[in-house]
């Protein structure tokens, strides 16, 4: 009786141990994994730091583009323009809403809304602002689908460049020039 109490024991120990290393079986649902000859420190390098910030290139200063989680929102001043009161030479970035953008000052006024993507934001064209006083502009055939313009955080604001605006896909050359001047270049938080 002890020994067929210690056999089963024994193999109770064995079929367990062997269950535990045996790494063919899989069950139907599961992968078996895959083995590296790579060490840790070699694992450790290969990983981006910042991979879960849209891959920056450096370290941001987020108290000035509030961006640590990506948010953007907020009144920036063109770097090199004095425009205390905002009226031409800084924008508004609303996340949730449309913004204002000035393209040539006290005249061109428009509205634009952000969407996200891969490395930054991107502006599109939704309508002339109420403050627009220019009613000359083909406004109807600007698409609203391209996007004109591109804003990426910084280590101390935003940089916006201008692309312009598009009909039928296509750069719409002779208003090109709008926007570029106000907008382009590197704003830094109001």
């Amino acid at each position: 009786m002890k020994k067929t109490i210690l056999l089963l024991l024994l193999f109770i120990a064995f079929s367990c141990k062997n269950t535990n290393n045996d790494k063919s079986e899989i069950a139907p649902n599961e992968t078996a994994p895959v083995e590296s000859n790579e060490s840790a420190a070699d694992k450790e390098s290969d990983i981006n730091r910042y991979d879960n910030i849209d891959n920056l290139e450096e370290p941001v200063d987020t108290s000035k583009t509030n961006s640590g989680a990506g948010e953007i929102s907020g009144r920036y001043l063109k770097q090199g323009e004095l425009d205390e009161a905002c009226n031409c030479y800084c924008i508004e970035v609303s996340l949730t809403g449309n913004s204002e953008f000035c393209l040539q000052p006290d005249r061109m006024y428009i509205n634009v809304r952000f969407e996200k993507t891969g490395n930054g934001y991107d502006a599109f064209y939704v309508s002339p602002s109420s403050r627009n006083k220019d009613k000359n502009l083909p406004w109807e055939d600007f698409s609203k689908k391209d996007a004109i313009a591109s804003l990426k955080a910084t280590n101390d604001g935003l940089k916006l460049d201008w692309i312009g605006f598009k009909i039928n896909g296509q750069i719409a050359t002779d208003y090109a020039i709008f926007g570029k001047k106000t907008l382009e270049g590197n704003f830094t938080k109001n």
